[in-house]
């Protein structure tokens, strides 16, 4: 059933307003531990695209989150994502930024709208790379090089991204990455019509929504490839022929015997000639004729080193941003952010709000809150106990439940002395009876579905799925020593007859297996219903916390593993 466009969408201003608060606004904790860049007007540091507004946001730990915030609803853009990642899993390819997909991210006026989530590629894009290596022959022939090693990965992986262009690709340490993932076609969308027709200097000139199979990026990986190759032999080409483009511009694809550039390009050298007249008759022929620059270029194999260590010295250049360093923050009359964590709601009833500062701007902004006592340590629930977990369940709903528990006895608080009117009687107990059923039928319901995700999640990580000790242990293991790999070493302690316990294992065996985001470099426990919404794709496997950490990752503020 096709989703109903909203009739309401947010606007550019109201999406800033909204990011200033990630505490209230993000439906992922991980998100509400952060604060947005900010220009050096104190705003939220935002890049506006074709379909989305992306904004920096900045974790206390460290590193950095993109978040695109959609500018207009797309009607199945939940299920091409959904598709992207379902092929991502079995194609990972790294030049690729991670995401997720949140239909419910972000609270803006009230209403909840899809977001993606992504790592930040810390980075310039390949205009302002180029800007300023321009005049180095060696750092373009190289960057030439990594474009065919980029496309042969794309091909390899049965993929394309839809929209190659400047804007979307990042030069980071001397590899290309590449973002912005709206327009991509993989295998399970044949078929289908394109959501966008890309940038008009590197597509097709008579590229349609009909076009859209895994040839969709033969035409512009060309184009590119021409452009570096005839920079690195004519940087002059630069300042002649750049603008919002690398040179090429949609006016040389539509009438290229008029163009002044194909005849510059073809007077470089022999293969600059050879490729410029391949694209001339390319962009002469229908968008399904087009031959991927990987058919027109034989490639040299280099040896397999990271491609940091084979670029050439110097390549890395100081990236131009917007945004505001805290010695211009605090010019700008900025105090000195003091970072106060998220914390779920059962751990403190005190609503969480982002620190106040006179750089971030926001009816929401206020002075950082007083940390309350600390919690007691969170103890892990066994996801195969259904019995104890439908309690636990159907306790948190009666709390929050509590208010309607009034309004029952306030409609029937006319109900006369005598208890021989049992027409007002049964009613209240039928009301009741049936209140207390629902609660325990949620309860069980949610404990069930934990149970089976728990199982599943233990199946695709290859682990045995976890067993209950036998009733008649008087020492029964905790259920996160159930699934611990048994080895010599570390044996699994067993049942005594005596009643006094058994010693306590090495510190090394009681570590929990962890899961974690490669997205937003999280770690939690297997059973983390955060944990149970990542990708495979952008999961990752620890054997403890403290390897986890080891990594770069941070705990997860909800299990605290």
């Amino acid at each position: 059933m096709p989703t109903l466009a909203p009739t309401y969408w947010p606007s550019a201003r109201q999406f800033a307003e909204a990011i200033q608060c990630p505490a209230l606004c993000f439906s992922n904790p991980h998100l509400r531990d952060t604060l947005p860049a900010v220009d050096r007007l104190g705003m939220p540091l935002v890049t506006s695209g074709q379909f989305a507004y992306v904004y920096k946001l900045k974790p206390s730990g460290g590193g950095a989150y993109a978040v695109r915030c959609f500018r207009s609803h797309l009607g199945d853009r939940e299920r091409r994502y959904q598709l992207i990642d379902e092929h991502l899993r079995h194609h990972r390819l790294p030049a690729l930024a991670g995401f997720a997909y949140e239909p419910q991210g972000i609270l803006v006026n009230g209403r909840r709208f899809p977001i993606l989530s992504m790592e930040w590629i810390e980075g310039p894009t390949l205009d302002v790379y180029l800007d300023e290596v321009m005049g180095r022959r060696d750092v373009l022939l190289h960057l030439a090089d990594e474009w065919l090693r980029l496309m042969q990965s794309l091909r390899e992986a049965g993929v394309a991204h839809g929209d190659l262009q400047h804007g979307n690709i990042i030069v980071e340490h001397g590899a290309l990455r590449l973002v912005d993932l709206d327009g991509m076609f993989v295998s399970a969308m044949a078929g289908w019509q394109a959501v966008e027709m890309g940038h008009q200097h590197y597509q097709h000139p008579s590229r349609a929504a009909s076009f859209f199979d895994a040839s969709l990026d033969n035409f512009s990986s060309l184009v590119v490839y021409l452009s570096l190759i005839s920079l690195a032999e004519r940087p002059e080409l630069w300042a002649e022929h750049h603008d919002e483009n690398l040179i090429f511009t949609k006016s040389d694809f539509v009438a290229p015997d008029a163009s002044a550039l194909f005849e510059k390009i073809k007077g470089i050298g022999p293969e600059q000639r050879r490729l410029a007249e391949a694209l001339e008759v390319l962009a002469q022929s229908q968008p399904l004729d087009a031959l991927s620059v990987l058919e027109l270029v034989e490639r040299k194999e280099k040896k397999k080193l990271p491609s940091w260590m084979v670029a050439p010295q110097g390549m890395e250049i100081a990236g131009r941003t917007r945004e505001a360093t805290p010695a211009e923050a605090a010019a700008l009359g900025a105090t000195t952010t003091q970072w106060a964590s998220w914390q779920p709601k059962r751990a403190s009833r005190v609503l969480p709000s982002t620190p106040g500062s006179s750089a971030v701007q926001s009816v929401f902004s206020g002075p950082a809150l007083a940390q309350s006592a600390p919690a007691a340590p969170h103890v892990p629930r066994d996801p195969s106990d259904i019995g104890a977990n439908a309690l636990f369940y159907s306790k948190e709903l009666a709390k929050k439940t509590a208010v309607l528990w009034w309004v029952v006895l306030v409609v029937f608080q006319d109900i006369p002395a005598s208890i021989f009117d049992l027409t007002e009687f049964a009613a209240l107990m039928l009301t009741i009876i049936f209140g207390v059923a629902s609660i325990l039928i949620y309860g069980l319901g949610r404990a069930t579905i934990e149970a089976r995700a728990a199982q599943k999640l233990n199946s695709s990580l290859g682990r045995p799925s976890a067993l209950p000790p036998a009733a008649n242990s008087p020492h029964a293991l905790p259920f996160w020593l159930w699934n611990m790999p048994a080895t010599s070493a570390q044996p699994m302690p067993v049942a005594h007859a005596v009643q006094t316990p058994p010693p306590l294992p090495p510190a090394a065996a009681l570590a929990s297996p962890i899961v974690g985001s490669r997205v937003l470099a999280i770690y939690h426990l297997p059973t983390c219903e955060w944990a149970l919404k990542i990708s495979q794709n952008n999961c990752v496997d620890f054997r403890s916390a403290a390897a986890a950490q080891a990594a770069g990752y941070h705990p997860c503020q909800v299990c605290t593993p």
